[in-house]
């Protein structure tokens, strides 16, 4: 990203009146929502149109974010899905590097001669961005968010994009725990709070509103499903089909159990592997300069940041997990 992009992304927001398709990416996390409904509330504001589309279901503790209500779910409104992007002026992407993160709508939008922009503090983004407000030092797509409108016009700044933008910011850093935070993380936070967002309303909404199942699952998974590799310093967890199924599985419930393995003193890597239907869907995180990125990328069809990284393995979790176990014995890290 240079300063160029950034102009030019606030002329087109600026210009006459267009048709935006806002995107994010499949298993919408709280960066993803909110950095998607900040923007869909800043360009209504700016006369724009704008949808808000996600490949699937996002998790119900994110539905009381303002117009969540109204997001294109692509698997349930695969038509409606297709016309946002198909009419589109501008195609907005958010929180994602890759447009293959859109599951099952990647081939429309791949497709599409709208522009393509993208918002997102990924490593390695698509070739097919048009432009770009991309960075990886900060600590989420919403601190972009925010940075990006108050370089321009602070005051179309109000509560509601507060409370999304400090949605993505709290989730994608494990409530301030992990990620690139810096002082001016705190800053923007405090900056939100003066626009009247109540922290322990959202907190509470985010982290204390789970069922009953999502917390027996927890369970299930520190007791049953966790093996400590102490000569790797690593958390090994993984959950199978029959886990899920056993415990009502919905949206978002494994979200933050990949965290409870650097709970354990003298971890450094937690790893948590989850058998979906078609993939084993990853999840690395790790402390310090120890770089679990490189396996998402080097071992598996994934990717993402230093210290927290996703990634994909189309084969069974037993192999996912040797897999694991020998990058492990072959990488420093």
């Amino acid at each position: 990203m240079n300063n160029s992009d950034k102009n030019q992304i606030w002329d087109l927001f600026t210009s006459d009146k267009k048709s935006f398709c806002v995107i994010s990416h499949t298993n919408p996390d709280g960066d993803a929502m909110g950095s998607a409904l900040a923007m869909k509330l800043l360009l209504k504001k700016l006369g724009h149109e704008a949808e808000v589309l996600v490949p699937n279901i996002y998790p119900d503790y994110y539905a009381w974010l303002k117009d969540a209500d109204k997001i294109i779910i692509g698997d349930e409104q695969r038509d409606k899905a297709v016309d946002c992007i198909e009419e589109a002026d501008i195609l907005l992407f958010m929180d994602l590097n890759k447009v293959r993160r859109v599951e099952g709508l990647d081939e429309f939008l791949l497709a599409s001669d709208a522009p393509k922009i993208l918002f997102d503090h990924h490593v390695g983004p698509d070739e097919v961005f048009k432009l770009q407000f991309a960075r990886t030092d900060v600590s989420s797509t919403c601190e972009l968010v925010y940075e990006f409108i108050s370089e321009f016009d602070k005051s179309l700044l109000d509560k509601d994009i507060a409370d999304c933008l400090y949605t993505g910011i709290v989730t994608d850093t494990g409530n301030y725990f992990h990620g690139n935070i810096t002082a001016g993380t705190f800053r923007i936070t405090a900056d939100l709070i003066d626009l009247g967002i109540d922290v322990l309303e959202i907190n509470q909404k985010v982290y204390n509103t789970f069922s009953e199942s999502r917390i027996r699952m927890l369970g299930h998974s520190l007791i049953n499903r966790m093996e400590v590799l102490h000569d790797k310093e690593t958390v090994v967890m993984y959950l199978t089909k029959d886990d899920l199924k056993k415990f009502n599985d919905q949206e978002g419930d494994t979200e933050g159990i990949v965290n409870y393995g650097l709970t354990i003193k003298g971890i450094k890597i937690s790893a948590l592997f989850i058998e979906r239907a078609q993939y084993i869907k990853i999840s690395f995180r790790s402390e310090g300069d120890v770089n679990v990125n490189q396996i998402a990328v080097n071992y598996y069809d994934g990717g993402g940041h230093k210290n927290a990284s996703g990634a994909y393995f189309y084969g069974s979790i037993e192999d996912a997990i040797l897999r694991f176990k020998q990058a492990l014995n072959e990488i420093e890290l």
